[in-house]
């Protein structure tokens, strides 16, 4: 939430080759510093074996895959915002990505 009295440009940048997706926040100063502290990704999983599903609309001895695989990982990290050296608002952000497999479809016409 926006709560100075000016307006804020939020910017994305997306960096496929590196598979990077970043936020810049513009606005006007008024004295707040904001931190990420204590980033951490554990919990590892790999992603289960690939599934092969028969596709009648394909000829026999195609394969073609509709989804990708998908490693799994719980990550967090804390959020704090000081003014004036007090901290005004902290928050840890916790995400679960649950590994995927990767899926593919399997000619069975002939």
């Amino acid at each position: 939430m926006n709560d100075t009295p000016a307006y804020i440009l939020i910017q994305t940048k997306i960096d496929t080759e590196n598979v990077n997706l970043a936020f810049e926040l513009y606005g006007a100063k008024d004295g707040r510093k904001s931190e990420i502290l204590n980033h951490v990704v554990g919990s590892i999983v790999p992603p289960p074996p690939a599934l092969y599903q028969d596709d009648p609309t394909l000829p026999v001895g195609t394969i073609r895959q509709v989804d990708f695989a998908a490693w799994g990982a719980k990550a967090s990290f804390d959020y704090r915002v000081t003014k004036e050296g007090k901290i005004i608002f902290e928050k840890t952000f916790v995400s679960n990505f649950r590994p995927w497999q990767a899926v593919y479809l399997k000619g069975t016409k002939q």
